[in-house]
């Protein structure tokens, strides 16, 4: 995080500390809850990111006898306010499910512990978390998750090259976001951090070793898709969205190499695709 990151989400830190207590004080459901909750800040805000279409996300942390409560007297576990002209929502939630998800390896959700601020502290359960989630990330939880998301990429880029040279450029659409949205989560595992959820994993990836080497290949193929890559489609050789995604395998699978990770798998890939998926459900964090 740069300087002005870091001093833009202080100051929201700041004004939500100042607003909240008086708010949840005298909010009509809340006011009976902010006594046993963590409040804590995730989301664009506790990365710095303060533009007009940046929002303030909260979550709520109650225990589940509470959570329970608070289900019996709400329709909603989403509450919004407005501070200093931005939208802001508070999402109550269960610190033990989120906890349980960290243990599972609920990777978008550590990956947003990892950037988030406990505002307002009623017990432990928000340090907790965030501490939790800033552990390293263990050698087995790497190997699982890069093995994972390097199959199911190389599964998707191959349902894109029937669609590619009968120039079905809606199909190559749906499979090209697949494999690209995989790729970059196999690289940022490979290199050891948890990634977020897709809306932010180009940005994220690219501050990664291996994921800094697949950006610029990301950045061609958008280039071009505006130039009508997806309608001028045809057989690999000819097929410069293709060439991109055979660039951007041969790259993760150099760096496997490099740190040690000499599966059968790396090539023979379309042997192991049920074994990759169970692979992620039995490992914890």
């Amino acid at each position: 995080m740069t300087k002005r990151e870091s001093k833009t989400r202080s100051l929201w830190v700041r004004r939500l500390r100042r607003f909240l207590p008086h708010y949840l004080r005298n909010h009509a459901i809340l006011r009976e809850f902010h006594g046993r909750a963590d409040v804590v800040l995730h989301g664009s805000t506790s990365l710095g990111v303060d533009d007009p279409a940046s929002d303030i996300d909260l979550w709520f942390l109650l225990g589940d006898d509470a959570l329970a409560k608070l289900d019996d007297s709400s329709e909603t576990r989403f509450f919004e306010f407005e501070l200093c002209g931005k939208p802001a929502h508070l999402n109550a939630e269960s610190s033990r499910d989120f906890l349980r998800r960290v243990e599972r390896c609920d990777m978008p959700l550590i990956s947003e512990l990892r950037n988030a601020v406990v505002v307002l502290r009623n017990h432990s359960a928000g340090r907790t978390l965030i501490r939790r989630a800033r552990k390293p990330m263990k050698p087995a939880v790497r190997t699982a998750f890069f093995f994972h998301h390097y199959v199911e990429m190389r599964g998707f880029h191959k349902s894109c090259r029937g669609p590619m040279a009968r120039k079905d450029g809606f199909a190559v659409l749906l499979g090209l976001a697949q494999t690209l949205s995989h790729a970059l989560q196999a690289a940022m595992v490979l290199d050891g951090e948890p990634y977020p959820y897709e809306k932010w994993l180009r940005a994220a990836a690219s501050r990664t070793r291996t994921g800094r080497k697949l950006a610029p290949m990301v950045d061609r193929l958008l280039d071009v898709l505006a130039a009508g890559g997806l309608r001028s489609a045809g057989p690999d050789a000819e097929n410069p969205v293709n060439q991109e995604l055979w660039t951007i395998r041969e790259t993760l699978i150099r760096a496997a190499r490099k740190v040690r990770i000499r599966e059968p798998w790396l090539d023979t890939w379309w042997f192991h695709m049920t074994r990759a998926r169970d692979a992620v459900r039995n490992i914890r964090w």
